[in-house]
């Protein structure tokens, strides 16, 4: 499945502006099909999974102040 830009946007719940500087930037393929950009779905979670970060947990005996 292929979305638009917008529907990227939609979905990732970033601006339509963030979404085609992720584009621009190269760090989410598309295709371009005339002068219409779209995005596959494999390629979305590919970036998704990219983006993932694991938290670390502090030691119990450290606080944080925040």
């Amino acid at each position: 499945m292929f979305y638009t830009i917008r529907e990227v946007a939609v979905q990732l719940r970033i601006s339509l502006s963030m979404a085609y500087a992720l584009v621009s930037r190269g760090e989410l393929v598309c295709y371009e099909i005339g002068s219409c950009k779209r995005v596959h779905q494999q390629d979305l979670d590919a970036y998704l999974a990219a983006q993932r970060k694991e938290t670390t947990r502090l030691p119990k005996n450290v606080e944080r102040h925040f």
